[in-house]
C-alpha cells in the first residue's frame, strides 16, 4: 500500500517491555508503559512512553480496602492540614465500580525476611513518636516532624535465590502510620518475616524513592505484605525498563490524582498526564481521565503435544503468556498548551499497542502531489480481538495528482494456521487506485501513460512448517502475486521493485531430512507482461557430502522432473514503452516469433570429488556430469543434452605472528597475516549449444530483464544496439554481454545445485584467488579483541582457449575488495571488475569512512566505469551535529561523464527539549524532480528515524535531566 511504498519509511511508536519480572504496580507500571507509547503519529508528537508506579513491590489497592484498614489510625492524628485535604479525591471518582470487577484475594508472598529502619527527615528537632495499640492487639506508630523509612528486603542463606533480595524502599514524609511492627527496641530498626501485615499511611511532602525511580505525592498508602495501595495526588519520574527489546536511556513524568491497584490483574490511574518532557509546563503531554488495565495469564502450551511447555534448559514451565489489555477514556495529546488529538475511548493488546491510526504521513512531490496517507487497524475499527501475532491493517491514501488509493496489509507469526499446527510467518498486501496520473520513471520515461487506469497489486507469502499429519515435518510455502501493469509496482513499490524477488503464484512443499532435500511444486503465470515460467509440477531432489567408499568419496546429486510452460512478455500497448521494448534472444524462435516454450524437462546431475591430503595442499579432483532432456527448445523441437565438466581444486593456507608489532599511530597490538591461495582448473563439454534452450530457469529479476530490454533501444543504450545487439528473426547479442555467457564464464555451470539447468556449454578456465587478512588486537587492557585491520581478496580467471571462452583475450574476470580499518571509527574502502576485451566493463573505487556516533558522519567515494556505458561519480554524505540543538544532513552525487548531475539532498534538524523537527529538499536528476519534506519526530522513541538516516546517535529525551 502507498502508505508503506511511497514514503521510504514510517515511524513507530516503540513497544513496551514484552516480559514483566516482576509483579504488584510494577506489573501496572510496565501496563502503562505499553499503553502510552502505543499510536504512531509522525505530525504533532507521538502518544508518550512510560507511566509509572512507586516501586515493583508497591501497588495500589481500592480506596475502599484503604479506608477500611486504616480508619482506627486515622483517628489519632493530628488535623489535616487545608493543603492536604486538597488532595482527597471522592470516592466516586476513585471507584468506577461499573467498569472495573471487585478486587480478588491476593495469596501472600512466601516467607522470607525484611527490615525496617526508622530515621529524621533532617538534623535537628527528631521526630514525634506515639505507639498505640489496637484492641485486637495490633501495633500502630504514628510518626511526625519529618521522618525517612527505610525497608530493606534480605538475602538469607540456605533459601533459595526466588526468596530474595526484595529490594530497598526509602521513604521520605512529614507523618506516618505504620500498621505491623514493634519498634520498641527503638527507631535503630526492627527485623520480621514478610508474612506478617505491615501498613503504611504517608502525607505531608512525600518522597519515595526505589532504585532510579522517584515518587513525590500528598498522601500515599502502602500494604507492603499484600502489596496493594493507593496514591493521592502523586507525581513520578522513572526509567522506562526495556521497550520491546530495546534498552531506553531516557526518562518519564506520571501525574495523576490517583493511581489504585484492585487485584493482581486489573489496575486503574486516573486524570492522569504523561510526558518525557522535564519541563515545568511540558512540551508535549499525553492525558487521560482514566487508563484501566487487565492482565490474563494463560500457560504456555506446546503445539505439539498439548502440554505446558517446558525448558529442556531448566526443565521447569515456561513462563506463562500474558494478554494484556489497556484502555483509556477522554484522550487528549497536547502540543504545548495546544490539543492537537483527541480520541473518546482507545482500548489495545499492549504487547503490540495501536490505537486506530496506526501510521500517518504527510507530504509532497511532483509526481504523487500532495499525499495524505493512513493506516488504521482494522481489528479495533471492526471491534474484534486481535489474534496473537497478527497485525491488520486497512490503509486509506490520497494523492491530489494520482488518485485516492485503499488497500489492506496484513502480517502475522503464529503458532498454526487454522487447524494446522506448525511454526507459520506471512504477509499479504492488496492496495488499489484509479490513477489519473503520469507515470515518472525516470530517463526516457519521465511522462508515461499508465496501461491501466484501475491499477494496484494483490500480493501473498506464506510459510509454514508442518508438525504432524501424513505431512509431518514438511514445509508449505505459498505464494500470490498480481499486478495490474508493467509499471505499477516501478511507479508505487519502487523499492520492491528494485530489491526483492519476482512476485509470484505458486505453492512448494518441501522435506530436509539429514543431508537430503525434497520438493514438489505448481506455479501459474498472473502477470503476461512479465517473462515467466509456469512449473505444472516440479519435482526437484538434492543429496549432498554424501561419503561414499569408507569416506574416499563424496557424492553430490540433484534431479529435476516437471513440465514447464513458458510465457514471453507481452508487447507494452504503451507508445513509448512499446518503442523502448525489444525481445531477448532467448524468447524468440527462428523466426523471430515469440516461443512457445512448453514441454517437459528431465535433468539429473551428479558430482563425485575425490579429496586427497597433500599437506599443506588441499587437493580435491571432481567429476561432473549431467543428463537432460527437454521436450521443447527455442523452436519447439525436442533436445537431449549430455554434459561433463571434471578438473581439481587446490588451497594452500600461510600465516605468520608477530606480537611485538606496536604502532600507536595506527593502533596495533601485534600483527597476524593469514592468507589463503586456492585455484580451480576445470573442463566441460556440452553435447548442445545453449542458444538452443529457452530459460525456464530465469537468470534474472523482472527488473533486471526490464533494463536489459530498454539497453537496445538506441537512445539509452548507446553503442549496443546496432553493433552488439543485432534485432532481427531471430535477434542476437554479442557474448561480450549475453547474461548466458556472462554466467558461463563466471563458473554458474560449475555446480550440482545451478540455480539454471540450461546454462552448460563447452569451456576451460583456470581460476585463482587469494584472499588476505592482516590482524590485530583492540581494546582496553585484559578485555582485547581480534579485528581485521586490513582484508584484501582479488580472484582472476585464466582461458586456455580464448577465442572461444572470453572473447580472445587470455586473461578475464579480473576483481578486487580491499578495506583497511584504520580505526574502530575510520576505515578507507576499495572495490573493482574488468573483463579485458574491448568494451567489456571495468570499473572500480575508493572511499573513505569517518563514523563518530555522537557527533557525525562523512562519506566521500568515486568510482570510474569504462565499457558501454562511462561514469565518473563522485559520492558524498556528511551528517554533522552542529551543537546542542541543530543537526545537517547533506547528500551529493555527480557524474563527471556524460549523464553530469545525479541528485542531492539536505536537511536540517532542530533538536528541542521533547520534539525534533526536520526541513530539507531534495533533487533527483534522472527523473527531474524536486521534493521537499517536513518531519515531527518525538524524541522518546528509542529508535528515531532521524537517527537511522544519519546515523548520529540523539538520546532520549530526559536522559540526561534537562538540556
Amino acid at each position: 500500500m502507498v502508505g508503506r511504498c511511497v514514503r521510504r519509511g514510517r515511524v513507530s511508536c516503540a513497544r513496551g517491555a514484552r516480559r514483566i519480572e516482576r509483579r504488584g504496580c510494577d506489573e501496572f507500571l510496565r501496563a502503562l508503559i505499553r499503553w502510552a507509547c502505543g499510536s504512531r503519529f509522525n505530525v504533532g508528537a507521538v502518544l508518550l512512553v512510560h507511566v509509572a508506579m512507586f516501586a515493583s513491590q508497591h501497588s495500589i489497592m481500592d480506596s475502599a480496602t484503604a479506608q477500611t484498614s486504616a480508619a482506627p489510625a486515622m483517628q489519632r492524628l493530628p488535623p489535616v492540614q487545608e493543603t492536604v485535604k486538597t488532595a482527597q479525591l471522592p470516592p466516586s471518582v476513585l471507584t468506577p465500580r461499573q467498569v472495573v470487577p471487585p478486587p480478588q484475594p491476593t495469596a501472600p508472598p512466601p516467607a522470607t525476611f525484611r527490615r525496617v529502619q526508622v530515621f529524621p527527615r533532617a538534623e535537628g528537632t527528631g521526630p514525634s513518636v506515639e505507639t498505640v495499640t489496637t484492641p485486637t492487639g495490633e501495633n500502630v506508630i504514628v510518626i511526625n516532624n519529618g521522618v525517612n523509612v527505610v525497608i530493606q528486603g534480605l538475602s538469607v542463606d540456605n533459601l533459595p535465590d526466588t526468596f530474595g533480595p526484595l529490594g530497598d524502599i526509602d521513604i521520605e514524609t512529614d507523618r506516618i502510620v505504620i500498621w505491623g511492627i514493634d519498634m520498641s527496641g527503638g527507631l535503630g530498626g526492627t527485623m520480621q518475616a514478610s508474612n506478617l501485615p505491615l501498613e503504611i499511611y504517608m502525607e505531608g511532602n512525600i518522597v519515595f524513592r526505589q532504585g532510579d525511580r522517584t515518587v513525590y505525592a500528598d498522601r500515599m498508602f502502602y500494604d507492603v505484605r499484600r502489596q496493594i495501595g493507593v496514591i493521592i495526588n502523586g507525581e513520578m519520574i522513572a526509567p522506562v525498563p526495556q521497550i520491546g527489546g530495546t534498552p531506553y536511556a531516557g526518562l518519564v513524568r506520571l501525574r495523576a490524582s490517583a493511581m489504585r491497584q484492585l487485584d493482581n490483574a486489573h489496575f486503574v490511574a486516573q486524570n492522569g498526564l504523561v510526558t518525557t518532557s522535564r519541563l515545568e509546563n511540558p512540551s508535549y503531554a499525553f492525558t487521560a481521565d482514566t487508563i484501566q488495565f487487565e492482565d490474563l495469564q494463560q500457560p504456555t502450551i506446546d503445539p505439539i503435544t498439548g502440554a505446558p511447555l517446558i525448558d529442556p534448559a531448566t526443565g521447569q514451565p515456561v513462563a506463562a503468556v500474558h494478554q494484556r489489555m489497556a484502555t483509556s477514556n477522554n484522550n487528549f495529546l497536547y502540543i504545548g498548551d495546544v490539543p492537537v488529538f483527541y480520541w473518546p475511548t482507545l482500548a489495545t493488546d499492549l504487547d503490540n499497542p495501536r490505537y486506530y491510526i496506526s501510521n500517518f504521513r504527510f507530504r509532497r512531490d511532483s509526481i504523487f502531489g500532495y499525499q495524505a496517507m493512513f493506516d488504521l487497524d482494522a481489528f479495533q475499527l471492526l471491534g474484534m480481538q486481535a489474534p496473537r501475532g497478527v497485525d491488520w491493517d486497512i490503509s486509506l491514501d490520497y494523492l491530489s495528482e494520482r488518485g485516492f488509493g485503499y488497500g489492506t496489509g496484513a502480517e502475522y507469526a503464529r503458532d498454526s494456521f487454522f487447524s494446522f499446527d506448525g511454526p507459520t510467518t506471512g504477509r499479504a498486501d492488496a492496495w488499489f487506485i484509479s490513477d489519473n496520473g503520469l507515470d515518472n520513471l525516470g530517463r526516457e520515461r519521465r511522462s508515461i501513460t499508465p496501461e491501466e487506469s484501475f491499477r494496484g497489486r494483490a500480493f501473498w507469502n506464506h510459510r509454514q512448517h508442518l508438525i504432524g499429519g501424513p505431512l509431518d515435518d514438511w514445509v508449505v510455502q505459498g505464494e500470490v502475486g498480481w499486478i495490474s501493469d508493467r509499471t505499477f509496482l516501478e511507479q508505487y513499490y519502487e523499492h520492491e521493485w528494485d530489491d526483492n524477488k519476482d512476485q509470484l503464484t505458486g505453492v512448494r512443499l518441501k522435506r530436509t531430512y539429514d543431508n537430503q532435500s525434497i520438493s514438489v511444486e505448481a506455479n501459474g503465470r498472473l502477470n503476461e507482461f512479465f517473462t515467466q515460467t509456469q512449473w505444472l509440477p516440479r519435482l526437484d531432489h538434492n543429496w549432498l557430502g554424501e561419503p561414499l567408499l569408507g569416506d574416499q568419496l563424496t557424492w553430490f546429486e540433484h534431479t529435476s522432473l516437471a513440465y514447464a510452460d513458458i510465457g514471453v512478455a507481452s508487447v507494452p500497448t504503451n507508445a513509448t514503452l512499446a518503442s523502448q521494448f525489444e525481445r531477448l534472444p532467448w524468447e524468440e524462435n527462428g523466426v523471430g516469433s515469440p516461443i512457445s516454450g512448453n514441454g517437459e524437462r528431465f535433468v539429473t546431475r551428479h558430482e563425485f570429488d575425490y579429496p586427497i591430503d597433500l599437506a599443506p595442499f588441499k587437493v580435491v579432483p571432481f567429476a561432473l556430469g549431467e543428463l537432460g532432456h527437454w521436450g521443447s527448445d527455442i523452436n519447439g523441437d525436442p533436445v537431449d543434452r549430455a554434459f561433463i565438466n571434471a578438473g581439481v581444486r587446490a588451497s594452500i593456507p600461510f600465516w605468520y605472528v608477530d606480537p611485538t608489532v606496536r604502532d600507536p599511530l595506527f593502533n596495533l597490538n601485534g600483527l597476524a597475516h593469514k592468507v589463503v591461495f586456492d585455484a580451480q582448473l576445470s573442463w566441460a563439454e556440452a553435447t548442445r549449444d545453449v542458444n538452443r534452450f529457452p530459460l525456464y530457469d530465469e537468470l534474472d529479476d523482472d527488473s533486471i530483464e526490464d533494463f536489459h530490454r530498454r539497453m537496445f533501444f538506441a537512445p539509452f543504450g548507446g553503442v549496443l544496439p546496432g553493433l552488439y545487439y543485432i534485432p532481427g528473426a531471430p535477434s542476437s547479442i554479442d557474448q561480450k554481454f549475453d547474461p548466458r555467457f556472462v554466467a558461463i564464464r563466471s563458473g554458474l555451470q560449475n555446480w550440482v545445485t545451478s540455480p539454471s539447468s540450461e546454462i552448460a556449454e563447452d569451456l576451460a578456465a583456470l581460476r585463482m584467488g587469494m584472499h588476505h587478512r592482516l590482524q590485530t588486537k583492540r581494546g582496553a587492557i585484559g578485555e582485547e579483541r581480534i579485528i581485521d585491520w586490513i582484508t584484501f581478496d582479488a580472484n582472476a580467471t585464466w582461458f586456455p582457449d580464448p577465442d572461444r571462452d572470453n572473447v580472445g583475450t587470455d586473461i578475464g574476470q579480473l576483481d578486487y575488495d580491499f578495506r583497511w580499518h584504520l580505526g574502530d571509527r575510520f576505515s578507507i574502502l576499495s572495490d573493482g571488475y574488468a573483463d579485458t576485451f574491448g568494451d567489456g566493463l571495468k570499473t572500480a573505487s575508493i572511499g573513505a569512512l569517518l563514523n563518530r556516533p555522537a557527533r557525525g558522519n562523512v562519506f566521500l567515494g568515486y568510482r570510474m566505469a569504462r565499457g558501454l556505458f562511462e561514469a565518473d561519480v563522485v559520492s558524498a554524505t556528511l551528517n554533522y551535529r552542529m551543537n546542542e540543538k541543530w543537526l545537517a544532513s547533506a547528500t551529493s552525487s555527480v557524474d563527471f561523464g556524460p549523464t553530469g548531475n545525479i541528485g542531492q539532498g539536505v536537511a536540517f534538524t532542530r533538536i528541542g527539549e521533547s520534539l525534533l523537527a526536520t526541513v530539507g529538499a531534495n533533487v533527483d536528476a534522472s527523473k527531474g524532480t524536486v521534493g521537499a519534506t517536513f518531519l515531527v519526530e518525538p524524541r522518546f522513541l528509542p529508535k528515531l528515524n532521524t537517527t537511522r538516516k544519519t546515523g548520529v546517535e540523539i538520546p532520549p529525551a530526559g536522559a540526561y535531566n534537562l538540556e
